[in-house]
């Protein structure tokens, strides 16, 4: 029975997350932003793909669009017909999240913690069945990560494996302007876990061409959608691009409260922040391969959307970087479940 309790608890967690977030579904009304999402998708498909050059910021990157498409031509504008790819996504979300615990963790209690902060977390739950791309990068994310924890794990994969999820990182490049960082990042967070080992050499080499071959198949798209024609935008003023989010030039302080509060997303959750500090203090193990996870899966890439955002002069939100609450949610439980470990160890 002990070794079924895992999947037990993904799945109570899991269900009771989709309940979360279709509860959310029943009280919602289009906003503004996925008013004209399904305004662009309303006409043929060439006119469409025209549409996205003079409506969109990177064009032909709004794998949302294309994901939402088929549905919109059958249910039109009924939320609950064009949430359900939305609602697949999540379903798959927390299955990916399943299998990335099942690599690391060695107690029930890592699973309890992660699956709790996702399941409450306020910005999942409010942008999960959201016509908007904001829905799905979760599960990009979780699915970039759990697939280059696999190529770096088995560099000699079977080759028809190793090229579908070659044609799924395209996919992830492709589905948004953010999805090169997803990926890379992914991949280098799991290349530099093996960096002490005696196999690094040969997994560095067969991956670096593998992920060599994948960027030169999909890039041309991201730097035409990048650099070719798109919206153009008009710089925002301070004030309304910190709105949601205060300005740490103004207050710090704010700042990160904010960037925490959302992280973890749900205030009775907030005692666990003090799992941050525990690879600073304890020495087990694997510490710094987690101090690693959360500057790289978490700290870099708001850091650089922020400066992207900066430079832009665009809003700074949320829902940004919320594809990073999943691997934060993994470092907590990752931190929590080494600390009651090591405290076991040592007291037995």
């Amino acid at each position: 029975m002990k070794k079924y309790l895992p999947i037990f608890v993904a799945i109570f967690f899991s269900i009771l997350a989709l309940y979360f977030r279709i509860e959310r579904l029943a009280y919602h009304s289009f906003n503004v932003d996925e008013l004209m999402q399904l305004f662009i998708i309303n006409r043929p498909f060439l006119d469409f793909l025209k549409m996205l050059t003079t409506n969109e910021f990177c064009s032909f990157l709004s794998g949302d669009y294309y994901l939402i498409y088929p549905f919109f031509k059958v249910f039109q504008y009924n939320k609950w017909g064009l949430a359900v790819p939305h609602i697949i996504a999540t379903i798959l979300g927390f299955y990916l999240l399943y299998l990335i615990c099942r690599l690391y963790y060695k107690t029930i209690w890592g699973y309890i913690i992660t699956f709790a902060i996702v399941c409450f977390n306020a910005t999942l739950i409010l942008h999960a069945t959201e016509i908007r791309t904001y829905a799905v990068l979760p599960t990009l994310a979780l699915a970039a990560f759990y697939f280059s924890q696999l190529l770096i794990a088995q560099p000699f994969i079977n080759l028809k494996k190793k090229w579908l999820i070659g044609a799924f990182f395209v996919l992830i490049i492709w589905f948004h302007v953010y999805g090169i960082l997803i990926l890379l990042l992914s991949f280098i967070y799991s290349l530099l876990t093996k960096l002490h080992t005696k196999f690094f050499k040969d997994t560095f080499k067969s991956n670096i061409k593998f992920m060599s071959v994948v960027l030169s198949v999909a890039m041309p798209l991201w730097l035409y959608s990048i650099f070719g024609s798109h919206f153009s935008y008009q710089g925002l003023r301070s004030e309304i691009m910190f709105a949601h989010i205060p300005n740490p030039l103004v207050d710090i302080i704010a700042f990160f409260k904010a960037i925490f509060g959302n992280l973890m997303g749900y205030k009775k959750l907030y005692p666990l922040f003090l799992g941050i500090i525990i690879p600073l203090i304890i020495p087990y193990k694997d510490r710094y391969k987690h101090i690693a996870l959360l500057l790289i899966m978490v700290f870099l890439p708001i850091i650089l959307i922020l400066l992207s955002d900066l430079r832009t002069q665009y809003y700074f939100l949320q829902k940004q970087f919320i594809w990073t609450m999943p691997f934060f949610a993994l470092f907590i439980g990752l931190a929590w479940e080494s600390f009651l470990v090591y405290i076991y160890e040592r007291f037995k």
